[in-house]
């Protein structure tokens, strides 16, 4: 396991070891609620967020991102507006159930600060690819900016253009904030100091339910939204 990520898988193993799951047929939709639940589990989001802590110093963000979507997700892609990659480099693979770490800092002498997209691909609950979008803003100048963050879903390869439209959607960004599409939900978070901590959540719709669903989502075309919050 990567030194960046954090927490033992959730498998249908785990699943079976559960009285309430007990001989019964394990679907991905249960990973993902199980998973969902135990994001807390050993302490895991506190080793994370620990690192998240480390890395930060170098005046950026560190990002914490939890997989809660009943299956491995994979880094796909990533844009940079301003700043780079730190310290602590993209997960390349996080399994379900698992915290990945990884920092983005400001680029030296330049009065900008990190400013940032990054796609990880995984699977909805009928087993079509997605991409989960996460982004975020930590302005140079945080006395005249806020910290934003903006999040979508979309189909396998919707993020491989359109940074700009995506831009443009950050800027109109929130603190926090949450998507649903195609069967998937991304929720992502950001603190309010200079070097602050983003949280990102990928789970499955329905996962949050007591009793979960057991609906296929379609693969449908994404219309982004553009958030009625504006903070800039």
């Amino acid at each position: 396991m990567a030194d960046n990520v954090f927490g033992n898988p959730i498998t249908d193993d785990t699943l079976k070891g559960m009285p309430d799951y007990s001989g019964k047929e394990i679907t991905r939709l249960d990973r993902a609620h199980v998973a969902l639940n135990m994001k807390n589990a050993g302490e895991k989001n506190v080793n994370a967020r620990n690192h998240a802590d480390k890395w930060k110093k170098q005046y950026g963000i560190g990002c914490v991102v939890y997989n809660a979507t009943g299956d491995m997700i994979k880094f796909h892609a990533t844009h940079d507006w301003h700043g780079h990659i730190g310290e602590g480099p993209y997960p390349q693979e996080i399994l379900n159930g698992q915290w990945g770490a990884f920092s983005h800092v400001h680029t030296n002498l330049a009065a900008a600060g990190s400013n940032a997209a990054v796609v990880y691909r995984g699977v909805n609950n009928a087993g079509s690819e997605c991409d989960w979008m996460l982004s975020w803003s930590n302005p140079f100048n945080s006395i005249k900016y806020d910290n934003k963050v903006y999040t979508e879903v979309g189909e396998a390869g919707h993020f491989d253009n359109g940074w700009h439209e995506i831009s443009k959607n950050l800027d109109k960004g929130e603190q926090n904030i949450t998507r649903t599409s195609n069967g998937c939900v991304s929720i992502m978070s950001t603190g309010i100091d200079t070097s602050p901590v983003v949280e990102a959540i990928l789970t499955l719709e329905h996962a949050d339910e007591a009793k979960p669903t057991t609906g296929h989502a379609q693969v449908l075309p994404t219309v982004r939204a553009i958030p009625t919050s504006d903070h800039a």
